[in-house]
């Protein structure tokens, strides 16, 4: 870009800015709750699923 675009390219990017939907506190709220209940979740499935091997696999190497 060369130097003189630069300011062409700034008042681009504020219109577009303009655009833009944001989203509310609310559904950012919901969002993050959604996403932190949904990681636990895998965390506990995963964590049994290790559980399982973990047995599984001592009891076939004994």
């Amino acid at each position: 870009m060369k130097p003189n675009e630069i300011p062409k390219f700034l008042k681009e990017v504020q219109e577009e800015l303009k655009k833009v939907t944001w989203p509310s506190k609310e559904l950012v709220r919901n969002a993050t709750i959604a996403v932190i209940v949904f990681t636990l979740l895998v965390s506990l499935y995963l964590w049994g699923l290790d559980l399982i091997f973990d047995r599984i696999f001592d009891y076939l190497y004994k």
